[in-house]
């Protein structure tokens, strides 16, 4: 394959390796499809920034301690952010209480936090996002590869994936690779690559990358 894919994933830089590897991504997550990005950072950056400009009025809501990928991200979005007190689910409920109804929201946080290590209450969290008609993003880069039996995450371990709607992840900590991904729903990923300027006009992860780290899921597994 090569030591280069040679281009973007929209012109020669897509490969059987790509696409397997973003179907190991979904099936790994219990969703309906996933998108690889050069690192989790460009995935949240990226993702975010297009999120955001995906509806006409939208707020995001942003655990105080989140990555600078998010906060780059929701500001490249153009968007407001409220930022809601570390794992405080009364205050994020008291700010969805403020937003009107026909504003998108979109809710923003980490499963672990690599500083403190502290474990986000995910169920509570996707309780009032469903109360209140917010969209769930969560970020699982310092707990993929090592919770659940199969190193799908903290969601999962929790039995909650189908309750969020964006994961996001790595390769570059426990599976010991290279590169970052988000995974959804068909609908949002396809919406993420046809828009998203960080997928469209880099250069794609090397075929042999892809290959390696699938090989580094199924041994996960």
């Amino acid at each position: 394959s090569g030591a280069g894919s040679s281009g973007t994933r929209n012109i020669s830089g897509t490969t059987g390796y790509h696409k397997q590897l973003e179907d190991a991504v979904a099936q790994l997550h219990q969703k309906e499809s996933a998108l690889i990005f050069n690192s989790a950072y460009l995935a949240n950056l990226s993702s975010l920034a297009t999120l955001g400009k995906a509806f006409e009025k939208c707020v995001f809501i942003s655990d105080e301690r989140n990555h600078a990928s998010i906060i780059e991200g929701i500001r490249s979005s153009g968007r407001p952010k409220l930022i809601f007190r570390h794992n405080d689910v009364a205050h994020l409920e008291t700010i969805l209480q403020s937003i009107d109804a026909d504003t998108a929201k979109i809710i923003v946080f980490e499963s672990v936090y690599s500083i403190s290590g502290n474990i986000a209450p995910i169920e509570q969290i996707a309780f009032l996002a469903k109360k209140y008609n917010a969209l769930t993003y969560i970020d699982e880069v310092h707990a993929v590869g090592i919770y659940n039996t199969d190193g799908a995450g903290k969601v999962a371990a929790l039995n909650l994936a189908h309750t969020i709607d964006i994961i996001n992840g790595t390769f570059a900590k426990a599976f010991g690779t290279l590169g970052g991904y988000i995974a959804a729903n068909a609908t949002v990923v396809d919406f993420i690559r046809s828009y998203s300027a960080g997928f469209i006009f880099t250069t794609s992860l090397p075929p042999a990358i892809c290959s390696a780290t699938i090989r580094s899921i199924e041994k996960v597994k």
